[in-house]
């Protein structure tokens, strides 16, 4: 265990709960800048949908696929060493972006993807070991609501000052990349208040058992294998967690290019409306976070609940889309924000539950990629389908299924989560 006096743990935590938040919004400004200027690339640079959604989804393959690679290494390694990493590389890469010809734009956010995968798993880590339940959930739910912040940033810088005035979408990545540099020397210097021997985590640790009791316990490493998946009802979460990407980042991402193609808009006008997504993603996850503490019990199944509010309002959205472009801005955001409430309860609440075995962090990594195993295949599939398949109607048809089939398989799955949880 990590031996601290419960003063000196409580301290910890707090100051966790203040740096990791802050860590995370900086991850999402320096991830997310790409694609909340994809429609003014769009515009600018004459490229198709598809052309310019490849490059997120280079991106989003490599994030996915490093998120397993991460998370074994989070297990393994000093997790605050990664994460440090991480963004400083993600910070180099995002000043080196404006300045890259388009033909090699696709490497470097492909590079970027894998930097932003070493922060979360170990940041995981970090926050099973040092929390209590309590602790864990709440700073979970800020984490989520920073990064949604950072994205909430991005729209309203990118579309009010480096798009409206200086008509130069370029400027959105050096901005963004100068304030995680802000963040990263204070992660350093944090971490460092906290830790001023490194000694933490400095070799193989026990983590916290994330229950609802306050006292540690040790747990047992065990080696993950199919028969802990599959009893655990894994397989049939993973899914959820695919869909909830798709939906989740797809719509997201996007929006813009849906509203200025549905209603004639300029790309900065566009950008500045979608800026409802991010703002009521907050607010959902406020609201979901209160839920989560006063009456969930049972994470799958509240995922699988809010997953069938999500599928309502896809089919609203099918029918009143073209009408009126605040309903239909509002209704996307509400769908969006259903599924940062998903991403709460499945990504973000089921690792934990695997502390017992050792596998905080190799979980997050593995949940995490599938996560944007998800966005990678929307980001690219919806803008093909637009280009190619029935245009925006038929996008919206998908995301009326992709939302059921999740409701159905987090239902699936519940029977076998609590047996899991339960052992």
């Amino acid at each position: 265990m990590i031996s601290k006096t419960k003063s000196n743990t409580i301290d910890i935590a707090k100051l966790l709960s203040f740096l990791c938040p802050l860590v995370y919004f900086a991850s999402y400004l320096t991830r997310k800048d790409y694609s909340i200027v994809l429609e003014a690339i769009i515009q600018s640079e004459h490229i198709t949908k598809d052309a310019a959604g490849f490059v997120e989804t280079l991106s989003l393959i490599s994030y996915g696929a490093g998120q397993v690679v991460s998370g074994i290494l989070g297990d393994r390694f000093r997790p605050q060493r990664l994460i440090t990493t991480g963004l400083a590389a993600t910070i180099v890469l995002n000043v080196a972006m404006p300045f890259c010809p388009s033909s090699i734009r696709a490497v470097v956010w492909f590079l970027n993807g894998f930097a932003q995968s070493l922060l979360w798993p170990p940041m995981v880590r970090i926050m099973a070991a040092t929390m209590n339940k309590k602790q864990y959930d709440d700073t979970c739910v800020n984490t989520n609501i920073a990064g949604i912040s950072g994205t909430v940033l991005i729209y309203l810088l990118s579309s009010l000052i480096w798009i409206r005035i200086f008509n130069n979408w370029k400027l959105t990545f050096l901005a963004d990349a100068g304030i995680a540099a802000v963040i990263l020397a204070v992660w350093l210097i944090g971490f460092r208040q906290m830790d001023p021997e490194g000694k933490l985590f400095a070799k193989k640790r026990d983590q916290k058992q994330i229950r609802n009791e306050k006292t540690e316990t040790s747990e047992t490493k065990t080696k993950l294998s199919l028969k802990l998946l599959l009893g655990s009802g894994f397989i049939f979460i993973a899914l959820g967690i695919i869909l909830q990407g798709m939906l989740r980042d797809g719509i997201t991402d996007w929006v813009p290019s849906f509203i200025a193609d549905t209603f004639q808009l300029q790309s900065d006008k566009a950008i500045l409306k979608s800026v409802a997504l991010p703002i009521l993603g907050v607010v959902s996850l406020k609201i979901i976070g209160f839920i989560n503490n006063k009456f969930v019990k049972e994470e799958v199944r509240a995922a699988g609940v809010t997953f069938a509010v999500g599928a309502a309002c896809c089919c609203l959205l099918l029918a009143v889309y073209t009408q009126n472009q605040y309903v239909t801005l509002f209704t996307s955001a509400v769908i969006v924000g259903t599924m940062h409430a998903v991403n709460l309860f499945l990504v973000s609440i089921v690792p934990s539950k695997f502390a017992k075995y050792g596998l905080v962090s190799t979980m997050s990594g593995i949940i995490n990629s599938l996560t944007y195993v998800g966005s990678a295949a929307a980001i690219y599939g919806f803008g093909f389908i637009s280009e190619h398949f029935g245009g925006w109607n038929a996008c919206v048809i998908s995301w009326c299924v992709i939302a059921a089939l999740g409701t159905l398989v987090c239902f699936i799955a519940v029977p076998a989560w609590k047996k899991f949880k339960a052992k």
